[in-house]
């Protein structure tokens, strides 16, 4: 394994839609001959500040959906965030990033999560790193942080996005549209009837997959429960993340165990095998669970989205026809029960949203990074400089 070779990937906290990006490009890039090492911000480096501010994203969606919505969208947000990364640079964490990506021995730093990957873009600016950073989005929406300023290589979820971060300045030569990076384990799909023996579910009834993100947020508990109401022979399998309120409360239900099958987080192997056995995806468009869906051909139901990514994935669902618009949880169960009774229907959603996947997305994402790291050896050699 020569340096060359060498990435650093580094994500914001786990579990998350970042960290499963970053896992699929890791897992992609390992049969490419790439060797990772990763750094998770909130757990390695700033453990008590990492889970104050994840504790506080999530409390503030949970609490005041509509103000996070304006601070996603408001452009004075994007200075104060700005005054922030400069400070944290110029306090010394210029140095520790320098120390730590040397110590890594990589020849490219690679993250899927923007204010992290805006901090290390900035870094790369003033000169504080000597590699090129690549940063890589998980949502569908291409918000102007990813250009403020831009990585050296940004992988964008399609060209719509790509269009949107050169309006925002980003030259186009720093862009391409591999996709949203997902697990290869949503490119090799197990036959829809092999995935079913393999988690015990009749061959015939209706199957839904219900999903929160890694948090289980959405209204899970009462989206299950209604879609059982409406739906009788409906079986029910249902991710609830790390939100362990909501587990407790499905698996204390009568029909858990039965129709109601209710898990924790889950390896990426396990999700895709319930996407294949599943009619049906019911949930929240988070960035990951929207681009698996789709590599799976799976449609969705949507219910309430976040305000800010969320809603850039909704509107991409909903545009490329792979997705209907459900509403609160009672009335997603409702249009969820009327389309599982739906073949016809169902199959068209499935053939869209087979065509809008992107299933080798992290293949993709692969192939740029290492384009990139050729033409930056290209360009070292033919200034007189050797490489690495």
């Amino acid at each position: 394994m020569n340096e060359a070779s060498r990435a650093l990937l580094v994500y914001g906290y786990q579990p998350s839609g970042h960290s499963a990006a970053a896992f699929a490009i890791e897992e992609a890039g390992r049969k490419a001959g790439f060797a990772f090492s990763s750094i998770n911000i909130a757990a390695d480096h700033h453990p008590a500040a990492g889970s104050a501010i994840a504790q506080g994203y999530h409390g503030l969606l949970r609490a005041a959906p509509g103000l996070y919505g304006a601070l996603y969208r408001g452009p004075w947000a994007r200075s104060v965030l700005k005054a922030v990364r400069g400070a944290y640079l110029s306090l010394g964490g210029a140095r520790r990033l320098r120390k730590g990506v040397r110590r890594s021995g990589a020849a490219v730093v690679v993250c899927p999560q923007a204010a992290v990957a805006a901090v290390l873009a900035e870094a790369r600016r003033r000169g504080d790193l000597e590699i090129p950073v690549v940063s890589v989005l998980t949502d569908y929406g291409a918000h102007p942080f990813w250009a403020d300023p831009p990585a050296d290589l940004i992988l964008a979820p399609d060209e719509v996005a790509v269009a949107a971060l050169a309006a925002h300045g980003v030259p186009r030569s720093r862009l391409r549209a591999t996709g949203i990076p997902v697990s290869p384990a949503f490119a090799e799909r197990l036959p829809r009837e092999q995935a079913r023996r393999f988690l015990a579910l009749p061959p015939s009834a209706p199957a839904a997959l219900l999903s929160g993100g890694g948090k289980g947020l959405g209204g899970l508990d009462r989206l299950a429960l209604a879609l059982l109401s409406a739906s009788p022979r409906a079986h029910l399998l249902v991710l609830c993340g790390a939100n362990d309120r909501v587990r407790a409360a499905l698996c204390a239900h009568r029909e858990s165990g039965a129709r109601l099958r209710v898990f924790g987080p889950q390896p990426s192997e396990l999700v895709a095998a319930m996407m294949a056995a599943a009619d049906l995806h019911v949930g929240k468009p988070g960035g990951l669970s929207a681009a698996e869906s789709l590599a799976s051909g799976l449609p969705m139901v949507l219910t309430e989205p976040l305000p800010g990514q969320e809603e850039a994935n909704a509107r991409f669902l909903l545009g490329a026809g792979a997705a209907i618009d459900g509403g609160s949880p009672e009335r997603a169960a409702r249009a969820a029960a009327a389309l599982l009774l739906d073949r016809a229907a169902l199959a068209e959603l499935s053939e869209r949203a087979r065509a809008a996947g992107r299933p080798g997305a992290a293949d993709d994402a692969v192939s740029e990074i290492a384009a990139l790291l050729a033409s930056q050896r290209g360009g070292s050699a033919a200034a007189g400089v050797s490489p690495g």
